[in-house]
């Protein structure tokens, strides 16, 4: 038998995949799913967007930020998490959400550079164009989970200039050439520019060990950057929090 827990899941990611205004499952916030070329993908690009109550009413700007799904998942992951709809409302902000196809998630070595194009470049900027953004570092965070969290790392790193909060959680940094990587956009930042970075990790992760070193790297360059071991592996155990923690912490860095 579905739960009222699981229709209500069930019935935001559908209105998602479909473009339905999501006010009336929503209530206070506005989903929608859009659409545009992006020429990095050389394909349609998919993306969920959250919009802050009161948005359409409004003529502020806002921050954003930009959340990236696990290897596994879609733009419709975390709008179907129980939390997310009432904890994005909570902090005021454009939650971007993009589908990414697992072929864009290399296994091993580097982020392709198709990906870091598409996240830096095609989707910022259709944002930047489609909504009222704080279209500076200050304005803008980028995070993900496990396969979404390495992608998220590499793109906050190397583009310093775009994204001044980056969240790694549960990030899947293993893998020698992607440690080479980090080894490198972590030595190439400039310590006055660099972004804040907000790394969680469950304790019993496997990835655990790179998100040590990962802070270990930061710690050595006095790069601004918090790290929580918390009990868990991989799983929603650990990221339903800790993405709320991020948000917390991407509300709060962006008023400073």
């Amino acid at each position: 038998m579905t739960t009222l827990r699981g229709a209500r899941q069930l019935a935001l990611a559908v209105a998602l995949v479909a473009g339905i205004d999501g006010d009336a499952i929503a209530q206070s916030r506005t989903a929608r799913t859009v659409r545009f070329d992006s020429p990095a993908l050389g394909s349609q690009a998919t993306v969920a967007v959250l919009l802050p109550p009161g948005y359409d009413a409004s003529e502020k700007r806002y921050p954003v930020l930009y959340l990236l799904h696990g290897g596994t998942h879609n733009h419709t992951a975390f709008p179907a998490r129980v939390w997310f709809t009432k904890e994005a409302s909570r902090h005021d902000m454009i939650v971007v959400m993009p589908h990414v196809p697992p072929v864009f998630f290399t296994s091993r070595g580097d982020a392709p550079p198709a990906f870091e194009a598409f996240i830096a470049r095609d989707l910022t900027g259709y944002v930047d164009a489609n909504y009222r953004t704080i279209a500076s570092p200050r304005g803008r965070g980028v995070a993900g989970i496990s396969m979404g969290g390495f992608a998220a790392t590499v793109v906050g790193l190397k583009h310093y200039d775009t994204f001044g909060s980056v969240g790694a959680i549960s990030a899947a940094l293993t893998g020698a050439g992607r440690q080479q990587q980090l080894d490198a956009l972590v030595a190439a930042l400039p310590a006055d520019r660099a972004p804040y970075v907000y790394i969680a990790c469950g304790a019993q992760d496997p990835v655990a060990p790179a998100s040590r070193r990962l802070a270990e790297l930061l710690t050595a360059r006095t790069i601004p950057h918090e790290y929580k071991d918390v009990p868990g592996d991989h799983s929603w155990a650990v990221w339903d929090p800790q993405v709320q923690a991020f948000f917390e912490r991407f509300a709060a860095r962006r008023q400073q």
